[in-house]
């Protein structure tokens, strides 16, 4: 598989659903090697900007994830997302999924299976989603999520429904992204970012983009 450009490039973006205009007026510009806090207040759209960029919700603009558009290829191959509510196939088993995961973008489990037990999921390996807490499912799909170590790593809420020790673990592999070269883009209710000192990317009214830069 080539090299994925790690990037995010927005010019004049806005975000409809049912002819109402979400967000608008979106530009930006982020590069690798860096992690970026997505802040904003309640409701100021952090979750749908996020889907926007992964090609959940419909976006208008020149958007570009990884050199491409949402949901081609391209984008795919170059972004991972992890949602707050995690959605497992019911049909395999946590190891199998990982296993699955792992085969699918051709890459060894190794690396998948290390973080699991990182995470303090080896009692739930041989589990079927259907008895996994929400947190237990968070933290399945963020072995797999940095385990795959794509270019572009997004994350909603990720530390809601962790453990300290999980938090942890956490903040190791998306610092660990970082130094390798990629782009983490995260929200966060908490301050568990600030050790890392972000690039703080603020969502103002009207789905206005201002980037602070990190922090020395």
């Amino acid at each position: 598989m080539k090299s994925q450009p790690v990037s995010i490039e927005m010019k004049d973006c806005a975000v409809n659903l049912q002819n109402v205009r979400l967000l608008q007026r979106l530009n930006l510009s982020l590069g690798g090697s860096q992690i970026v806090h997505l802040q904003g207040a309640n409701g100021s759209g952090k979750t749908t900007f996020l889907r926007a960029l992964v090609g959940e919700l419909p976006i208008t603009g020149k958007l570009t994830v990884g050199g491409g558009v949402p949901s081609s290829i391209q984008a795919r191959q170059a972004c991972v997302y992890v949602p707050t509510d995690v959605y497992l196939p019911e049909d395999l088993q946590v190891h199998e999924y990982l296993r699955f995961m792992a085969a699918a973008w051709e890459m060894p489990a190794e690396p998948l299976m290390n973080l699991a037990v990182q995470f303090a999921l080896t009692p739930w390996l041989n589990a079927w989603p259907s008895v996994l807490s929400r947190g237990t499912r968070q933290k399945v799909a963020l072995v797999a999520a940095f385990g795959l170590a794509r270019p572009i790593t997004l994350l909603d809420e990720p530390f809601g429904t962790l453990d300290r020790t999980s938090k942890a673990v956490l903040l190791r592999a998306i610092e660990g992204r970082r130094d390798a070269g990629g782009l983490v883009l995260a929200t966060a209710h908490g301050d568990e970012l600030a050790a890392l000192r972000p690039t703080v990317l603020e969502l103002g009214d009207g789905g206005t983009l201002t980037l602070h830069p990190a922090q020395a």
